[in-house]
């Protein structure tokens, strides 16, 4: 397995999917019944392998991933080829960055000496879909790259 299994109610949720995914493989609800009852490693490698496809299917399909610290903020625009990272680290303040007054709050001290603000941009190692994967597994969230896009204007 290359991700994760997901969850219960995440199956649950994807029940239609599900079932189009086990008829792809000939199986109907008869059938997976059977299957469920007699052969727990072929349930085990079929909800495996639907759970890596949808793994898959969005990781591919993400553009920007944000983790955020009370003091730390982590974006990342996930390109096809490098991913470019925007870092910002608030330092001697209290400022929680993970709330809407805290953003704000660093936006408008984004000149002083309180705020850094670093970027990088570099190649993935293994691939997209693993980095990507990775700070997901850490807590970060994917996101639609409105912070990330806010920030780059001042570079």
């Amino acid at each position: 397995m290359k991700y994760h299994r997901l969850t219960d109610s995440q199956f649950n949720e994807m029940y239609r999917e599900f079932a189009l995914y086990l008829a792809s493989n000939s199986i109907d609800k008869r059938k997976w019944d059977k299957i469920k009852k007699s052969e727990k490693h072929t349930v085990d490698f079929f909800l495996d392998n639907f759970s890596d496809l949808v793994w898959e299917k969005i990781l591919t399909q993400c553009s920007y991933v944000e983790f955020v610290t009370n003091h730390q903020l982590f974006l990342f625009n996930t390109r096809l080829d490098e991913v470019e990272s925007l870092v910002v680290k608030v330092t001697g303040t209290v400022c929680d960055l993970s709330s809407i007054e805290g953003f704000k709050w660093m936006i408008n001290n984004m000149q002083t000496d309180a705020v850094t603000l670093l970027q990088a941009t570099k190649s993935y190692v293994p691939t997209r879909n693993e980095f990507i994967y990775s700070y997901l597994r850490t807590g970060a969230v994917l996101s639609e790259g409105s912070h990330f896009k806010e920030l780059k204007s001042y570079f």
